[in-house]
């Protein structure tokens, strides 16, 4: 669990280190992607594995899985119903919350793999 933990550290700070600096501020958009897809992959390993974990892990680990997929169903539905014109509501469910799950993925996989 130690090289997930690794391996999903290594996507956050390629997709954070871009989103700092204005210059690269679209790379980190398109890593923000990949970032999430790596993310996904680890969470289905993690969650097969989920009988190994405490209790308290396999709380974290519904929980991310109940925010990744919510805050999917609001994407899907803000691009179905062409609300994607207010700039606002857009950065918060593109942007912002995906980063804050990301953020919370990697609290869950430091914590995983101190178990």
């Amino acid at each position: 669990m130690k090289i997930l933990h690794y391996i999903n550290c290594f996507f956050y700070l390629i997709t954070i280190v871009p989103y700092i600096t204005i210059y690269y501020f679209f790379i980190g958009l398109y890593a923000q992607i990949i970032l999430g897809i790596a993310q996904l992959v680890i969470a289905i390993i993690i969650s097969l594995y989920v009988t190994k974990h405490s209790r308290i892990n396999k709380r974290h680990i519904s929980n991310y899985w109940i925010a990744a997929l919510t805050n999917l169903l609001v994407i899907l539905i803000l691009f179905k119903t062409n609300f994607t014109n207010n700039e606002t509501i857009t950065t918060v469910f593109l942007f912002i919350l995906p980063m804050l799950i990301a953020s919370y993925f990697v609290y869950i996989t430091y914590s995983i793999q101190k178990q």
